[in-house]
């Protein structure tokens, strides 16, 4: 489980930097159209999934230690 946990973290870790720097990149130079193409929706998908999964099973092994 703590396997999994890690995995998640560096994850999302990853992704939201990811997407960031898109971010960033996107303001600077909007003709490379870094936040509205389908890579990018899928990446913002596996965020959205990392970012609750992480959250369910943080709140699981909460519960799990009270």
């Amino acid at each position: 489980m703590s396997k999994l946990r890690a995995i998640l973290r560096h994850t999302t870790v990853i992704l939201a930097l990811m997407f960031l720097v898109f971010l960033v990149l996107d303001q600077f130079n909007p003709m490379m159209n870094f936040i509205d193409n389908s890579i990018s929706r899928w990446l913002l998908a596996g965020l959205c999934v990392s970012g609750c999964a992480q959250s369910v099973l943080s709140w699981a092994l909460d519960t799990k230690e009270e």
